[in-house]
């Protein structure tokens, strides 16, 4: 029983890295998107 409780605090860890990484791939896309259109703008 102690080594199953052991086993879940590593998976839940992994989960909350992936969460975070998608986030910040996310602002990042967002932030280059953005910038993107700005540039366009600017440009004409």
């Amino acid at each position: 029983m102690a080594y199953a409780w052991l086993c879940r605090w590593p998976c839940a860890t992994t989960r909350t890295d992936r969460n975070a990484m998608n986030r910040i791939v996310y602002i990042i896309g967002a932030v280059v998107i953005v910038l993107v259109i700005l540039g366009f703008f600017g440009l004409r």
